[in-house]
């Protein structure tokens, strides 16, 4: 059956799959494409011009919902650790008294801190990290570190004033924790071109958001006035040239896209509010 069957210029397809197909030259001009999925989709010379990628409210809610569960599967494993802890404190505490206390409050101190120092290192780790884990399995880091900072405080006023010191630590890092479940929900892929071929595509005047061109073919794209948020994706991703008008205004002028040219040159298209 040829394309030119399908007609899917100014359409709602949130949520549609796409995946291996050939749509050469199809006109998608002006639809709303979140939540579709082109992975492995032939898409030379497709019109993506004015479309809109990235999230839809199901996916949003979805990756909650997945984290809800993720943390409702801890309470049980968090509730086991629990009674382990408070009896192994109880237990060191009739043995060593006072002492276990102080020194149990420096090493959760120096721990703290030692996370709290090396934050940046674990930031630029974390979309692999957050990739690895999931979103629900920060959920749970979450939980732990929620369950830890309220144990340090209970403690520290309970009249080990040593343990406020490490809870304000733990407090901070509980924040941070935070902040990267957030950003993992937010970050999470809405419309996919993993391994497509865009070859001599169209994407003029396109609002593209939380989209993944991992592994695409983009050589001879329309790029003009288009805008990228910092959660899309162009991992392994191959383009030799684009157009920064449509099939004029090539660049680069003459040659190609030397190594490390490309990812330094889709970043001031980065402009989407993170």
């Amino acid at each position: 059956m040829s394309n030119q069957v399908y007609d899917y210029k100014g359409q709602n397809l949130q949520d549609r799959s796409f995946i291996g197909q050939d749509l050469t030259g199809i006109d998608f001009s002006g639809s709303d494409l979140r939540g579709c999925d082109f992975t492995r989709a032939t898409l030379i010379g497709a019109n993506f011009e004015r479309v809109i990628t990235g999230q839809t409210p199901q996916q949003f809610n979805n990756a909650i919902l997945s984290v809800i569960i993720g943390a409702i599967a801890a309470i049980v494993i968090i509730a086991i650790i629990t009674f382990v802890v408070i009896t192994i404190d109880n237990q060191l505490f009739a043995w060593f008294g006072e002492t276990y206390r102080r020194m149990s409050g420096i090493a959760s101190s120096v721990l703290l801190f030692v996370l709290y120092f090396f934050q940046n290192n674990i930031l630029e780790a974390f979309p692999k990290t957050s990739n690895l884990l999931g979103s629900a399995s920060i959920g749970i880091l979450l939980l732990l570190m929620l369950f830890l900072t309220v144990w340090l405080a209970v403690i520290g006023f309970s009249g080990s004033f040593l343990f406020l010191i490490p809870t304000v630590v733990s407090a901070i890092v509980t924040f941070k924790v935070f902040t990267w479940l957030v950003d993992a929900i937010k970050s999470k892929t809405g419309t996919s071109f993993k391994k497509a071929n865009l070859t001599e595509a169209n994407f003029s005047h396109a609002l593209i958001a939380n989209t993944d061109f991992s592994f695409s073919l983009l050589t001879g794209i329309c790029i003009e006035g288009w805008l990228l948020d910092a959660y899309t994706q162009f991992t392994k991703s191959q383009c030799a040239y684009l157009y920064l008008q449509p099939q004029q205004n090539r660049y680069p002028p003459n040659g190609e896209f030397q190594e490390h040219d490309w990812g330094k040159f889709l970043k001031q298209f980065i402009v989407i509010a993170k």
